[in-house]
């Protein structure tokens, strides 16, 4: 028994000293240092010298330290540790010794960052005793480094990197000859630098080049002086992204024939000329986006037989044509026209077409898609038949535009697609003609969340079909973010939760339509007379126009014309009301072809105010007059009128073109004034309803001929 007894305290006694050796070995043996078991890494800040770290630790990032001096000495404490990765962030280093990392034999990346003091001589020479056959990434970034010596890395003759980086320093140009000696380097990165210039005579071994955020203006020379060669036999990934490249030549991409990607994100390009990628035969990935000044796409820029995925997202691009001229920047049936093997297009954050012809003539050629994205481009329409060319279509993203409704054989005969998101438009009721059966039930992922549902008996069959199938089991977001929006009475209650009846759907009683006629006729009455109380401007202004458009037609003899002055009108307007005629008068005449003389901006320099009114009103057509309370109390408003009065007398009431920006109060009213408006038809601003009817009136008053009056509207 006493044996048991001994044996049993022994037992626990073993285990606890296993436990605790275990946990010991978990942590640092200093509170400057975090260790984790999980990653095999320490992280040490605050120290004069390397510490005893746990023997599990193979990754040490030393921050914020004391070490000026890196010697071999240093190690000591981690000498047994196998160290993989070594990372040096502002220590205040200032020489690397030689043999520095000579024990360091499982070394396999190293990263020196914000080690400005540090002489860069000193690290050439320590690369001596690196381990170079397993030295995979070397990071030196964020030093401040503006050069590099030629024969940095003539240590490595013959080795290979995986991934070398000088970001975040002030380089302004970069001599790729020290690169010369390694067998290959797969990525090099000098990004976040003031690079303007690239040679790249010693960048035949690389695969991936990274320029991201320099100040490069246009793309490196890739050619040799000598039967123009490629510099860049290997190089199958070009990251330009965020630098001064403004325009693209035809030889821009020059000797680049293995380039497989291309991002070109953030430049300040303004036109894609004509087959500017065609050199690029096996470029599958190309990047253009976030450029918002991008004006122009000419026919043939995409050119591109190899190209497999075009990402033109954020670009803001108009593919809609012009509102003023009705012209395009680029020829929709020519867009993709030349880019035969596009299988996945990315266009989200453009401007898309609601022209149903124009939408079918971008999207013609792409036979061969599987994946477009069309999320917030404005679309509105969906032209029937888009995607049935796309037969190999599995992906379609449509979130966040403003389709309401569409024709049931827009979605018809997809026999590939697989992904659908509508998710963000404005669809209210999805009836059994919205989507063909069979592709509800070959998707595998349906997004129709965060639309504008209506919750009325139009919607029964979506509900009772969610509820009879099993397509709620791939929708997304199901069920939190559909939710009714229509009517009132059930506003953002859950589509699930919506369950209408047979009985709440049945037919019509001809008692309800009874019902809903009178009370439409009320409220359409009710409408009219409000209009009619609040619109009188409006259709005073409906009236003057009629009438200019009726004396036309009746053949009145032209006895003046516009032809012969140099300006259309001249504007007469008080101080205060300067905002509204140079930012709504000014602009919508303008737009309409007229030339408008206003004092603030026409008037010569030097001359005294009364000789420029009176030779600018002797060079305009007509006299446009802004009248307001405001008008009334200027003195020199008044004085302007009675100049123009004379105009008036000789030409008749076409001459002057009046309008009342707000009602003059009686008190303000003056004898001319109400003279005047007496004897001269006016037009009255009213901003919202009726407006564009104002500014037709008022551009036809300008444009009318004299001895062509409508009567005055009182």
């Amino acid at each position: 028994m006493d044996f048991l007894k001994l044996y049993f305290l022994c037992f626990i006694w073993y285990n606890y000293v296993q436990i605790q050796t275990e946990k010991s070995d978990e942590q640092c043996l200093t509170k400057f240092c975090s260790c984790s078991r999980k990653h095999s890494r320490a992280r040490c800040n605050r120290l004069m010298y390397i510490p005893r770290v746990p023997s599990y630790v193979v990754v040490l990032e030393l921050e914020n330290n004391f070490l000026s001096h890196i010697s071999m000495g240093t190690f000591r404490n981690v000498s047994n540790n196998n160290l993989t990765s070594l990372s040096f962030v502002n220590n205040s280093i200032e020489v690397f010794t030689a043999d520095a990392f000579k024990e360091l034999n499982y070394l396999r990346q190293l990263k020196i960052s914000h080690e400005t003091e540090l002489n860069i001589s000193s690290l050439k020479m320590s690369f001596q005793n690196v381990n170079k056959q397993r030295m995979q990434k070397m990071y030196f970034v964020n030093n401040g480094w503006t050069m590099l010596p030629l024969d940095f890395f003539s240590d490595f003759i013959n080795y290979t990197l995986e991934k070398l980086s000088f970001g975040d320093n002030i380089l302004r140009n970069f001599n790729s000859s020290q690169l010369s000696g390694f067998s290959e380097i797969h990525t090099l990165s000098v990004e976040r630098n003031e690079l303007v210039f690239l040679n790249s005579s010693g960048l035949h071994t690389i695969h991936n080049l990274v320029l991201i955020s320099n100040n490069i203006f246009e793309i490196p020379n890739f050619c040799s002086d000598e039967a123009g060669q490629s510099l860049v036999p290997k190089l199958s990934r070009l990251d330009l992204k965020d630098n001064a490249i403004r325009k693209l030549g035809l030889s821009s991409f020059k000797c680049l024939e293995n380039l497989r990607e291309l991002i070109l994100d953030e430049n300040r390009i303004l036109v894609l000329e004509n087959d500017i990628f065609y050199r690029l035969t096996n470029l599958k990935t190309l990047f253009i986006n976030r450029m918002p000044h991008l004006s122009t796409i000419k026919p043939t820029a995409f050119r591109c037989s190899s190209l497999e995925v075009l990402k033109f997202v954020q670009n803001e691009f108009h593919f809609e044509s012009s509102k003023k001229n009705k012209t395009f920047s680029y020829d929709p049936s020519e867009l993709f026209k030349h880019s035969p093997s596009l299988k996945k297009v990315d266009l989200t954050r453009n401007h898309m077409t609601n022209d149903p012809g124009i939408f079918r003539k971008i999207f013609y050629p792409l036979s061969n898609l599987t994946e477009l994205n069309l999320q917030a481009t404005y679309i509105r329409i969906l032209p029937e038949r888009l995607f049935q060319r796309m037969s190999f279509l599995k992906t379609l993203h449509l979130k966040g535009n403003r389709i309401t409704t569409w024709n049931r054989r827009v979605f018809e005969n997809l026999t590939s697609l697989r992904n659908l998101y509508m998710d963000g438009n404005y669809i209210r009721v999805i009836n059994e003609s919205s989507f063909p059966i069979p592709l509800l039930r070959s998707l595998e992922s349906f997004d129709i969340s965060q639309n504008k549902f209506w919750c009325t008996c139009a919607q029964k069959w979506f509900v009772d079909y969610l509820r009879s199938s099993n397509i709620s089991k791939i929708l997304k977001n199901w069920p939190k973010f559909y939710r009714c929006d229509y009517p009132e009475d059930k506003k953002d209650v859950l589509l699930m939760k919506y369950k209408p009846t047979d009985a709440d759907c049945s037919t019509w009683s001809p008692i309800f339509t009874v019902i809903i006629v009178i009370v439409v006729s009320i409220f359409l009455v009710t409408v009219m007379l409000i209009l009619m109380f609040n619109c009188q401007a409006n259709i005073r202004n409906l009236i003057y126009l009629f009438r200019v458009i009726k004396q036309k037609r009746k053949g009145y003899i032209i006895l003046n014309s516009s032809a012969s002055f140099e300006y259309d009108a001249f504007v007469i307007y008080c101080d205060s009301d300067r905002q509204w005629v140079h930012l709504e008068l000014l602009k919508h005449l303008e737009e309409m072809d007229l030339k408008v003389c206003i004092h603030h901006r026409d008037f010569d320099v030097g001359e005294h105010i009364i000789d420029n009114i009176t030779k600018y009103v002797g060079k305009s057509w007509k006299v446009v007059v802004v009248m307001s309370n405001n008008f009334t109390k200027s003195e020199w408003c008044q004085w302007e009128l009675d100049l123009v009065q004379e105009r008036r007398r000789r030409h008749g009431k076409d001459a002057l073109v009046l309008i009342m920006h707000s009602q003059i109060d009686s008190s303000h009213m003056t004898n001319s004034i109400r003279s005047l408006l007496d004897t001269t038809p006016h037009l009255r601003y009213q901003k919202g309803l009726g407006e564009d009817l104002f500014w037709s009136a008022i551009t036809k008053a300008v444009r009318k001929p004299f001895k062509d009056p409508p009567t005055a509207i009182l």
